[in-house]
């Protein structure tokens, strides 16, 4: 069966419902420059919804606060030249190259993201106005290097911590950067390219200690400061900077 969503206000927010045939409790979610998202099941009624929202109300007001000082913090950014987007930790300037090759690509320097993109494919007037396709031609760069970076990564921890994943898997989600499972099968989310090696190395060091300690005991705090003295600092570095990668979302 197929997803559904529908849309309505609520107070001065508006909404989004989005329906599972299996879910079987509600959830609420808060992005930048998003409506409110809510989660429930095909058969739950707008007014449940709308009565579990009024429940919510003081944390919906607080939280939009939070994200208003988000948005100031992190513009929406532009997919067009002279843009900043960073990567690995660096900001680099979006540059606009028209080729003669037959496919569009991004590559990446020291300085610059660039969008090579085909002289027939251009159907803009000037390099600086934005692009239909960068979006996706973006995604696509960053997902592959993710891939790639994060796959080394755990390669070298794990070597240093001699403890080793049974799969690694990467998946795509706005808050949550990793997780590891009882089948010691560790997810990272590829968006953490977006970050400097020392936060992507804090993370994987933190699902490489839950395959020994499968809790946030003492022992798996002393496991993680073993090997990265200054987690707590990364840790929040991370928090503070996580809306980063909201530029990597679909529109």
């Amino acid at each position: 069966m197929s997803k559904t969503v529908e849309t309505f206000l609520f107070e001065k927010w508006p909404v989004e419902v989005h329906r599972r045939p299996f879910r079987r409790t509600l959830s609420i979610y808060l992005y930048p420059n998003k409506p409110i998202k809510v989660v429930a099941n095909n058969s739950t009624s707008q007014k449940f919804v709308i009565d579990f929202l009024k429940t919510k109300e003081v944390w919906i007001e607080k939280n939009y606060q939070r994200m208003q000082e988000i948005v100031k913090n992190f513009p929406t950014k532009k997919l067009k030249a002279l843009e900043n987007f960073p990567y690995l930790g660096k900001d680099r300037i979006f540059k606009v190259v028209i080729t003669l090759n037959k496919a569009t690509f991004i590559s990446v320097t020291d300085e610059h993201l660039m969008l090579h993109i085909p002289r027939d494919d251009w159907d803009a007037d000037t390099p600086t106005q934005e692009h239909p396709t960068a979006l996706r031609e973006i995604r696509h760069f960053y997902k592959r290097e993710a891939v790639k970076i994060l796959s080394q990564r755990i390669e070298h921890w794990s070597k240093l911590m001699s403890l080793k994943p049974s799969q690694i898997k990467f998946r795509e989600q706005r808050t949550r950067w990793g997780s590891c499972s009882s089948r010691k099968v560790i997810n990272l989310n590829w968006r953490l390219v977006v970050f400097p090696l020392e936060i992507i190395d804090y993370v994987v060091v933190h699902e490489l200690a839950h395959l020994e300690h499968m809790n946030h005991s003492e022992r798996f705090w002393s496991l993680v400061e073993k090997y990265m003295s200054n987690y707590k600092n990364l840790a929040q570095s991370l928090k503070k900077s996580q809306s980063l990668t909201e530029f990597l979302s679909e529109k």
